[in-house]
């Protein structure tokens, strides 16, 4: 199992408008985060959300992005996707009820 952790960015940057990380509560990795991965808002494109990677720059060559998560079913991200989106959205309805 895992919790999505989110945590609004205190002032928004561009399209960044929070952070979010998975915490693991069971097994192996039990109490392990994997963080990195930010909430956009977008005029034209809605909610999205960027996951964690690195761009590995090699002179002469092009950029590569390294991405920490390989799903091994393309809908795997999309379902990730939806539930980090779904975290942020209750935490934002929760804060504007107060």
């Amino acid at each position: 199992m895992m919790k999505i952790k989110v945590e609004p960015l205190l002032m928004k940057k561009g399209q960044k408008v929070a952070k979010a990380a998975i915490e693991f509560t069971d097994d192996i990795l039990k109490g392990f985060h994997l963080v990195g991965f930010t909430i956009c808002d977008d005029p034209v494109k809605g909610l999205f959300v960027l996951f964690p990677a690195n761009i590995v720059k090699e002179v002469g060559k092009d950029n590569k992005t390294f991405f920490f998560l390989r799903p091994s079913d393309a809908n795997q991200l999309d379902n990730l996707e939806d539930a980090i989106i779904d975290a942020y959205e209750a935490m934002v309805g929760a804060h504007q009820e107060k």
